[in-house]
Order: C-alpha cells, then sequence, then structure tokens
C-alpha cells in the first residue's frame, strides 16, 4: 500500500494534481442537438454531405469502437456523390448497449440497414478504414449485390491467415511493459475521475482511448506510422466505445490472442473490382499485408500512399482523395 508520505505516494499525489479536466461528449442518448438515426432500436451518429440524387459513399470507421471524425476529409467527394458517416452501435457518439447486442452479426445487420435506407432501391459504393474496411468485406461477401464500389483502406485482417500476421507483428496487440506505460496509465486513471455526470461507460470510453494512443515507447501500433512516431498520426476522435471494442475483440480472438473470425466468406461472388489502400510507412499492415488480402477478391487492385500511415486520409488528404476518385470514377 503506498502512502502520501513515501516517494512513490507523494508521486502519486503530484501527478494527481497536475492532471488536467478531462472532459467526453455526450453521446445521442444525452444531447439531442446530434443528428441520429434509429436503426435496429439503436440510435446512431450520422453525418451526410451531397446531393441525395448522387450515387451514394458510405464511409465505415475503424476501431472497432472509433467514430467517422478521422475520416471527415472524405467529405470532399460530397461534390460528386451523396457522402454517408455514421458511428457504429456502441462506438462514437452513438447510442451505448449492452454486449449482448454488440456481436459481430449486429454489426453487419446494421450496416445492411444503413444501406438500405439510404440507398433508395440502388447500389451504394463502401469506404472502409482498418476495422472499418473488415466490415465492409465481410458485407460484401454476405450481399455482393448491393454494392458498387468498394475501398478497403488497411484492413488489419481479413482471415485467420492474416489475423496471425497481424498478432505476430503487434505482440498480439499489448504494448511492451515500462516505467512510461505505467505512467501513462496512472495519469489517464486519475484524469478519468473528473469524467462523470454522463453516461455510466464515459469514464471506460475515455481511458481506453487514451490508453490506445499513448505515446509509449513498445507501442504496439507504432509500426503503423511514418518513423514509428505516433505524433505523425491523425487520429482525432470524439469519444470511443470500448465495451464495443472489447466484445468484438472477445469474439475475434479466442484467450491467447488467435484469431477465430474471418471477413471473406462470399467475396468470390464480387466480381467488380475493389480498391485496396495503404500508406507507405505502415510496416505491419501496410503494402504487403493487403497484397495478402487482394488474393481473396478476383479483382482487386492496390494504391499505396507515399509518406502516409495508417490514417492516410488525414496525413495525406488530396493524394488519398485523388485514389479514391480514380476508382470512383472509373467503371465498374
Amino acid at each position: 500500500m503506498l502512502h502520501p508520505g513515501t516517494g512513490h505516494g507523494a508521486a502519486l499525489l503530484l501527478l494527481a494534481a497536475g492532471c488536467a479536466a478531462a472532459s467526453i461528449p455526450r453521446t445521442v442518448s444525452d444531447d439531442p442537438s446530434l443528428s441520429s438515426l434509429e436503426v435496429g432500436h439503436v440510435r446512431l451518429h450520422f453525418r451526410t454531405s451531397g446531393d441525395p440524387n448522387n450515387p451514394t459513399v458510405l464511409v465505415l470507421h475503424g476501431g472497432p469502437g472509433g467514430d467517422h471524425r478521422s475520416l471527415l476529409p472524405l467529405e470532399a467527394l460530397a461534390d460528386q456523390y451523396h457522402v454517408v458517416f455514421y458511428d457504429q452501435r456502441g462506438s462514437g457518439l452513438s447510442e451505448r448497449v449492452g454486449e449482448d447486442r454488440l456481436k459481430l452479426a449486429d454489426f453487419y445487420a446494421e450496416l445492411d440497414a444503413v444501406v438500405d435506407h439510404f440507398s433508395r432501391g440502388r447500389t451504394v459504393s463502401l469506404i472502409g478504414h482498418s476495422w472499418g474496411a473488415m466490415l465492409a468485406s465481410g458485407y460484401v461477401g454476405q450481399h455482393p449485390e448491393k454494392i458498387d464500389h468498394v475501398v478497403l483502406a488497411e484492413p488489419g485482417m481479413l482471415s485467420v491467415e492474416t489475423g496471425r500476421i497481424l498478432m505476430a507483428a503487434t505482440n498480439r496487440m499489448r504494448p511492451a511493459v515500462s516505467f512510461g506505460l505505467i505512467w501513462a496509465g496512472t495519469r489517464v486513471w486519475f484524469e478519468s475521475l473528473d469524467v462523470d455526470g454522463l453516461d455510466e461507460e464515459a469514464r471506460h470510453d475515455y481511458r481506453a482511448n487514451a490508453l490506445m494512443t499513448a505515446r509509449v515507447a513498445g507501442h504496439p501500433m507504432a509500426g503503423y506510422y511514418c518513423g514509428r512516431d505516433l505524433s505523425t498520426a491523425r487520429m482525432e476522435t470524439w469519444r470511443f466505445g470500448a465495451r464495443a471494442n472489447a466484445a468484438l475483440f472477445r469474439e475475434g480472438f479466442d484467450k491467447e490472442g488467435d484469431p477465430r473470425v474471418e471477413f471473406i466468406t462470399g467475396v468470390e461472388q464480387f466480381r467488380r473490382k475493389v480498391l485496396f489502400l495503404a500508406g507507405s510507412c505502415n510496416t505491419v499492415i501496410g503494402e504487403a499485408q493487403q497484397r495478402r488480402h487482394m488474393r481473396y477478391f478476383p479483382n482487386a487492385e492496390l494504391e499505396v500512399i507515399e509518406g502516409a500511415g495508417h490514417t492516410m486520409f488525414g496525413e495525406k488528404p488530396a493524394e488519398s482523395l485523388a485514389a479514391v476518385r480514380r476508382y470512383l470514377g472509373a467503371p465498374n
């Protein structure tokens, strides 16, 4: 037990005194000013841009548990397309739900309902980033008839095979234990004590996001970014969904961290061209991993965004958007 009179206790008191007040936004359940849409009895935070008469492009964020804030550079596509962003259930600013409603099947059903809501009876195009690209791939295998174009921007894994490669390269997504990690964790815990007056998950969401983005030595995702420097990432987020993240990881990986789900079932039915994007700096799930993923699709191409890491739409928006426009504008 630590006491204020000991060196460690004094350090903790100084740490607590120096922590800034933590803030975290309300979800659509508590903030009526947010745009929301009810899908499957869950209220989702969403945003649209562009003429609804134009072809619809649906953007799927990463995580699991993230939100669409870091993907807003894609809103520039609204000059030619009807662009739809939404935060998935239990994620971002969307409604929080119990773990029994956070199964992979729930996310597929939700995406299908969103597609049907915005498609107006036409095919839509999907742009998925990271986990969102994994979700998009799995959905295309289930509903190839509903999809026109598909952009898969650095899905971490699409199969058990590529999942094992991902886990091996990231120490099974576990950070190396270090003083910096312990210090960061302690600081985040103290900061989260000021997160109150919101829903019951607010503190957990704050802690999860702060620890995932902490710039500490041995971070499992350091290799995702240029120079292994997380400060080059563009991971702007409103709010993380800790429960959604944990639930999907528990479903997708066993206790040893070995993958047990796939996102390629049925994708051989999709005969149209799929565009993969990779950042040239990403040594974990960059070009090599995406070339492995391309093999699962009958017709796929890859564009490497030079000088970009995993968050290519924020790091190199002009180059990333140009690649997306070329693909969306081509006959498919």
